[in-house]
């Protein structure tokens, strides 16, 4: 675990947390950490960890690579309003696939629109809605903040090397179990013997839990706190 934001964060160390044991360590790092020390995209692919924008009192778009054997960074692309995406917080990155090539892929997200390019008249603007989550080159998004407000809206994202499908499941409706709008919800990808389930947790302004069957596009209520 890295980054964050707070008083007293070292962003020189990176956190351990041992599952075997339950402890908590913390690691010194060599090379430069990402500018974007909170509100960043992250993905690990192999040994490295890949970084993306994130905000330090102004919006980055910065890539950098943490290699968890050696602890070292590696800033792959500089934070820059002449080149690469957005600059940004609160995105989604995902990895893919494609003859033999590993491939990042951002969605979503908020930034300044005065430090990027102007908005497009029929695109969607969403950001804070959990961990994209992918499974067959098909990533899983549900929720987030919206120019409307809240969203339950829940997508299925399809890549190829050249092309992205987005596909929107509707909500039926009536007695259909399906959960309400939040953002800043945390999501884990889940495969069992009837195939990958889609777990989500909490929210603003959510107290429940979550699951999605993907094959099957239903969802089921597992708990929710009541306050």
């Amino acid at each position: 675990m890295w980054g964050g934001y707070g008083s007293g964060v070292h962003y020189d160390l990176m956190e351990v947390y041992h599952l075997p044991t339950g402890a908590w360590d913390q690691k010194a790092t060599t090379g430069t950490p990402p500018p974007g020390t909170w509100g960043y995209s992250s993905k690990a692919i192999g040994k490295d960890i890949y970084y993306f924008g994130g905000f330090d009192g102004r919006y980055q778009n910065s890539l950098h690579c943490f290699n968890v054997d050696s602890f070292k960074w590696r800033k792959l692309s500089p934070s820059s309003s002449d080149h690469g995406p957005m600059k940004r917080r609160y995105s989604g990155m995902v990895s893919a696939h494609f003859d033999g090539e590993d491939y990042l892929v951002i969605i979503g997200g908020i930034g300044s629109s005065s430090i990027n390019i102007p908005k497009q008249p029929d695109a969607q603007y969403i950001n804070s809605y959990g961990d994209l989550r992918f499974t067959n080159n098909t990533a899983v998004m549900f929720g987030g903040e919206t120019d409307i407000g809240r969203s339950n809206k829940l997508y299925m994202i399809s890549f190829t090397k050249i092309s992205v499908d987005i596909l929107e499941v509707p909500n039926p409706g009536g007695s259909v179990q399906w959960p309400k709008g939040r953002w800043g919800h945390s999501s884990v990808l889940i495969t069992t013997s009837s195939g990958p389930h889609l777990l989500v947790v909490g929210g603003y302004p959510a107290y429940d839990v979550w699951l999605l069957d993907i094959n099957k596009r239903k969802w089921k209520e597992l708990a929710s706190i009541k306050l």
